[in-house]
């Protein structure tokens, strides 16, 4: 039975809908390879998007909790994330960062992984990220590091659900103290009995060398060598 795919993304109106705007560019290029999933946004955005990607565009409000207000993400993104991938309907979701960018066409394969797997996302590049100001967790191996919270792909199960449900209610709570999302979903992940498939690098490559290989790509700064690779002065390194 084929099942139905969600993607996803949660961006703000900030820096002149600079982020919704982005999400858009991400979302034409998935589509390329997943066209038969149905694209949503969730914004507060109020301007028209141009040549827009979206299949549903859907308005919610932006906030932070006072007890939240030193967080990174100081539009209240993460909190619009936990409830949105709570809304979702279809059987698999893909979340994703505006930043984010397919570049093969193996990403039409990536949905295959939930046939045996409950989750799928990359290890974050800095496996605990102190430097930001999340803590490692003494319930938790360091072992088991950190997952990029900018591409989670997930079954719409139960089991799944309730994993979001305490994540966005332990987020509120402020459990760990974390400026970030991050460490309370390893947390959760690690405590759990969810089946998961930890993504190679090059499925959501965020460092600055170019690779040859990457499928997806997570760095803004470096699209232009990946969009134009003949023109790109890192590729000229790369071995």
């Amino acid at each position: 039975m084929i099942k139905s795919l969600a993607v996803l993304y949660i961006n703000s109106h900030h820096k002149d809908g600079f982020y919704v705007k982005e999400a858009n560019a991400s979302a034409k290029s998935f589509k390329k390879y997943l066209p038969n999933a149905k694209y949503y946004l969730y914004t507060d955005y109020k301007e028209k998007i141009a040549n827009c990607e979206f299949d549903k565009v859907v308005p919610y409000e932006f906030y932070v909790p006072e007890h939240l207000q030193n967080r990174v993400h100081l539009n209240g993104q993460m909190i619009v994330k936990h409830a949105a991938m709570q809304q979702m309907t279809e059987d698999y979701v893909l979340l994703l960062g505006a930043d984010t960018y397919a570049l093969k066409s193996d990403v039409s394969e990536l949905p295959n992984v939930l046939d045996k797997f409950d989750i799928a996302a990359a290890h974050a590049p800095v496996r605990i990220n102190v430097e930001l100001g999340n803590t490692s967790i003494p319930e938790v191996p360091v072992a088991f590091p950190e997952l990029n919270c900018d591409l989670i792909l997930y079954r719409n199960s139960p089991q799944v659900r309730k994993l979001l449900s305490q994540w966005a209610e332990l987020y509120l709570e402020d459990k760990f103290g974390h400026p970030h999302d991050q460490g309370l979903f390893r947390y959760l992940v690690y405590n759990s009995a969810l089946r998961l498939c930890v993504l190679p690098p090059e499925w959501n490559y965020r460092e600055h060398m170019y690779r040859d290989d990457t499928v997806i790509l997570q760095n803004r700064f470096a699209l232009s060598d990946y969009v134009n690779p003949k023109k790109s002065v890192l590729k000229r390194f790369w071995r």
